[in-house]
């Protein structure tokens, strides 16, 4: 039997069950990608992941190669082509069956149904597999019968659940029966051109850099994790997202290497390791929500009544807050850092987010969407959840009447501002003292822009229009 492995945000050898699969069952494998420039604008895909995207496709080819797996790379003009692309292929190289892992969002959930459709009525074998959650989406419900929205039930069930041998991910490939068939990656003309600032050498390609990142990680910096996660200049988190966005490491890896360094315990032990395991639980969670509410992928909030929010919009003040040039300054930094990095620092996005739809009170998809097309880990689940979370708009969300202020953020996790001086140039030789909220005087003789709004004013305006909307 001939198999086909149908690759999309699973760039990696490691814990793939569509690659481990087809290599139990079959003697001569292929590997496929579908790369769509238009998919990546449908879904706002920033370009420097997409540069990103690419290098890696280049490093999964070459792992693939030592075991005999061809990777072919075709064009689409989208989700709806996608499926007629793969039956093509499959009938050209005699294949019987195909194996991919699953995503999430409407977009690929309807073309996964439609592809097996079309590949069952030609007498094609499909099989997927999860292979960004421990547990299938849509497995744990309420009492009542209904998915979870709130994180700290979910994750209780989470754990009442968890066994050991869910993390039985360890396969060694061996090589498979040669092809004729020769990986086209380097004939391939992307018709990639580079327009982003990120710089590139923060994340080296390839599912071994992942690796040895990870394992850096959990020698030591995980046991400081939960007191030093929310200062961004102690760079206490692992940077592992935009790895984990492209599959190319495991949740489950991640879990199991983690669990190893607390005795295989869940909710005892390090804090450090328990409370990063949150964070990989909170991914999983996301990605629940989007599978149980699907109109979280249309654009739609998941509290109801937020659609009768007045959202305001100023392009002057959106532009600002784009370019770091708020006048105020852990915003700047954090969107600066956003600009040079394809990064923000985990507290850094909710007090933008928080900032852009409260004080701002701007609309919350225009921010969702602005980090889709900058972050080099854009994910479509965390990246929703987050913003959601954010402005009040969604599941397990804060307060609308929290608003987290950004002086005061600066404060407590910035507190000599030396994450500010590091991003804002403008501000590298002001003291300690003033720097959170320089002067007048002071701001005039660094050329650092003037507060676009007033803290307590814009905070009242945006209690005013959730409660108009909940009335």
């Amino acid at each position: 039997m001939k198999s086909l492995v149908w690759f999309r945000n699973d760039f990696r050898m490691d814990d793939n069950p569509a690659l481990r699969a087809a290599c139990s069952q079959s003697e001569e494998v292929h590997g496929v990608f579908i790369y769509s420039q238009n998919q990546f604008k449908l879904h706002n895909e920033s370009n420097c992941k997409i540069e990103f995207i690419i290098e890696n496709l280049k490093s999964l080819q070459q792992s693939l190669n030592k075991i005999n797996i061809p990777l072919t790379v075709i064009s689409s003009n989208g989700f709806d082509e996608d499926p007629k692309k793969i039956l093509d292929l499959v009938k050209e190289r005699s294949i019987t069956c195909i194996h991919w892992n699953n995503q999430f969002g409407i977009d690929e959930e309807s073309r996964d149904k439609k592809a097996k459709e079309l590949l069952n009525s030609n007498n094609v074998s499909c099989f997927s597999y999860d292979a960004q959650t421990l547990f299938p989406a849509g497995t744990f419900k309420t009492g009542e019968g209904k998915p979870y929205s709130v994180f700290t039930p979910f994750k209780k069930r989470w754990i009442e659940n968890f066994d050991i041998d869910l993390l039985d991910i360890e396969y060694k490939h061996a090589p498979k029966a040669k092809t004729d068939i020769c990986s086209n990656i380097n004939d391939i003309d992307f018709s990639f051109k580079k327009d982003h600032e990120v710089d590139m050498s923060l994340w080296p390609a390839g599912e071994e850099e992942a690796l040895k990142r990870l394992d850096n990680y959990l020698d030591k910096k995980i046991f400081d994790y939960a007191k030093n996660r929310n200062e961004p200049i102690l760079e206490g988190t692992s940077r592992l997202s935009p790895y984990l966005a492209l599959g190319i490491l495991s949740p489950n890896r991640c879990i199991l290497e983690a669990l190893k360094k607390n005795n295989f315990e869940l909710d005892s032990g390090e804090k450090g390791v328990t409370k990063w395991i949150d964070e990989i639980v909170w991914r999983e969670f996301y990605k629940n929500i989007m599978f149980s509410f699907p109109r979280v992928s249309k654009g739609k909030p998941f509290q109801d009544y937020t659609n009768k929010i007045k959202w305001r919009f100023n392009e002057e003040e959106f532009k600002a807050w784009k370019d770091g040039n708020t006048g105020f300054p852990l915003i700047d930094a954090a969107m600066r850092q956003l600009k040079h990095e394809g990064w923000m620092h985990n507290r850094l996005r909710m007090v933008v987010a928080m900032f852009f739809t409260k004080n701002m009170l701007h609309d919350w998809r225009l921010g969702e969407a602005h980090f889709m097309q900058n972050l080099i880990d854009g994910d479509f689940s965390s990246n929703n959840g987050g913003w959601q979370w954010s402005s009040s708009t969604g599941t397990d969300a804060a307060p609308y009447f929290r608003i987290f202020n950004p002086l005061t953020q600066s404060k407590n996790f910035d507190k000599d501002g030396l994450f500010i001086k590091k991003y804002v140039d403008e501000l590298k030789n002001v003291n300690k003292q003033e720097i959170h909220e320089p002067s007048n005087e002071t701001r005039s003789s660094c050329n650092y822009s003037s507060q676009i709004l007033d803290l307590k004013q814009s905070r009242l305006r945006a209690i005013d229009a959730f409660n108009n909307a909940k009335n």
